[in-house]
């Protein structure tokens, strides 16, 4: 990403390329857990992903939905470290909200619309994380480089 773009830029493009996400949740008596989700984002930076509702995050986000999110670039190079933590609430969607929701997330994947995805992804739960809280890192702007922004 050039250093000419706006952080909101960079971010938005940084979704569009980025896979992978670390997802945190905490059960009812405060256990934490972490889970790497596959992802698709929205222009307004919701995090969509697939997920059986009996795992243990799932499970966590029923009790309570405020969890948090992290999103990195895979280099191990210091100066080139960059990536985004995220706070907010995830819900499972329904719907018309889960149908625009997994039409979005073909788009970046468009293989779990074949055989054996398709039918398996029928039988998952489609969550949406809103993120009330964006913290932006990019060493390649010069090392501890970070913005934080409130949202919505």
């Amino acid at each position: 990403m050039a250093t000419d773009l706006s952080i909101d830029q960079e971010v938005s493009a940084f979704f569009a390329v980025c896979r992978t996400a670390t997802l945190a949740t905490a059960g009812a008596d405060g256990t934490p857990h972490a889970a790497c989700v596959q992802f698709a984002a929205d222009a307004k930076w919701r995090l969509v992903w697939v997920s059986a509702e009996g795992s243990e995050h799932s499970r966590h986000l029923a009790e309570r939905s405020a969890c948090a999110m992290t999103v990195y670039a895979h280099d191990d190079r210091p100066e080139h470290i960059h990536g985004v933590q995220l706070r907010g609430s995830a819900t499972i969607l329904e719907g018309d909200d889960r149908v625009a929701a997994l039409d979005g997330y073909r788009v970046k994947y468009p293989f779990v619309a074949d055989k054996p995805y398709a039918s398996a992804i029928d039988r998952q739960g489609v969550y949406r994380f809103t993120p009330t809280w964006l913290r932006w890192l990019d060493n390649r702007r010069g090392f501890g480089f970070k913005v934080a922004q409130t949202l919505r």
